[in-house]
């Protein structure tokens, strides 16, 4: 092999693992500020447009296959809109796609890596090799190739490919460590243990960690490819943050084992019934008095659609997120406190990242 087409290390960009080859990384770089310049930028204009032309042509913003059907008919008819979600959606599958392609280069090598950090510390990772995921977690999620649960390297695709998706505003996990210091704790302060559900790489839980030096963090999530890498990510940050494969709706912890649990865009990327089934389960393991918090998209309000709108509708439909739709329409604070938690603090400051402070009485 001559020099000029071997496969090298190229370390890391913060704490990604940086692509196979120089190219591919300038071309996900031209992708992340197309994506700012195109969309990003047009994204409540565009919102707006379209929320306007389905009331004009009076059909209902509704998620279900005959309501995006229809909402196909009265987009295609406009140049602006029509074009924008064509972009939107060829943008994401074209930087996945680049990303699964580098990383299959030297997809042995990775694999070696997360067995190797397996056997290391300071934290810990469980998981079953033999578990059977539910048909609702099998969902290619932001239409990343296998989803989160069908390819060895999830993980690491969900990395990249959300640097990109953030368009810069993550490097080195600046939007979790932001969010990690300002998740309130109990009222009384005490914070021995903390969990995470859904904790995807476990970005936000290492910051929690960092947050919150000496109390137990622990992160669980469906999927095994996303903690393994999580695991992986942690021990390179020596960081103690304990990993296990658990759905939300089935925690395996004793009743009032932790101070805070939280979630980070968990809950828009499962069904309602589990999300119900999730709440009851997040009281059951918080202590009373302990706080649970909720860091999500916002929900829709009177004259404040948001990712309810047309342009939330279809972004949900071309990105692999059949539940987000239902997320922000199914009143979830009524769901909180019919779950039993006391609403402390609400905070709603646009389509995206809304929090809820919850306590357990």
């Amino acid at each position: 092999m001559s020099i000029s087409n071997a496969i090298i290390d190229r370390g890391k960009i913060g704490r990604t693992p940086a692509l196979t080859a120089r190219a591919d990384e300038v071309y996900n770089d031209f992708m992340s500020d197309a994506r700012n310049q195109l969309l990003h930028a047009y994204w409540k204009q565009m919102g707006e447009r379209g929320n306007a032309l389905m009331a004009k042509a009076g059909v209902k913003i509704e998620h279900t296959h005959e309501g995006i059907s229809n909402a196909r008919d009265v987009i295609i008819e406009d140049t602006y809109l029509s074009t924008f979600l064509r972009v939107k959606r060829s943008a994401q599958e074209i930087y996945k796609q680049r990303i699964v392609e580098s990383y299959a280069q030297r997809e042995p090598e990775f694999l070696r890596r997360l067995d190797d950090a397996e056997k290391r510390g300071p934290g810990t990772l469980t998981y079953d090799k033999n578990f059977v995921y539910p048909d609702y977690s099998k969902v290619h999620i932001h239409i990343q190739p296998g989803g989160y649960v069908g390819h060895p390297l999830a993980g690491m695709y969900y990395d990249y490919g959300t640097s990109i998706f953030y368009g810069g505003e993550n490097s080195d996990d600046a939007l979790h460590k932001r969010l990690a210091e300002q998740t309130p704790g109990p009222k009384d302060g005490k914070i021995n243990r903390i969990l995470e559900i859904g904790c995807g790489i476990g970005q936000m839980a290492v910051e929690m960690k960092r947050v919150h030096k000496d109390a137990e963090v622990i992160a669980t999530d469906i999927s095994a490819p996303m903690i393994r890498y999580g695991h992986w990510r942690a021990t390179e940050q020596n960081m103690a943050v304990h990993f296990a494969q658990m759905p939300s709706e089935t925690l395996d912890f004793p009743d009032g084992h932790f101070d805070l649990v939280f979630e980070h865009i968990l809950f828009h990327e499962i069904p309602i019934p589990v999300l119900d089934k999730t709440l009851k389960e997040v009281f059951r393991v918080l202590r009373p008095g302990g706080t649970f918090v909720v860091w999500d998209f916002a929900s829709a309000e009177p004259g404040k659609p948001g990712y309810s709108g047309l342009v939330g509708l279809m972004d949900a439909a071309d990105n692999g997120e059949p539940y987000a739709h239902e997320f922000v329409t199914c009143n979830v604070e009524q769901r909180l406190e019919n779950a039993g938690f006391s609403i402390r603090s609400r905070i709603q400051p646009g389509v995206m990242m809304g929090s809820r402070v919850c306590d357990k009485p």
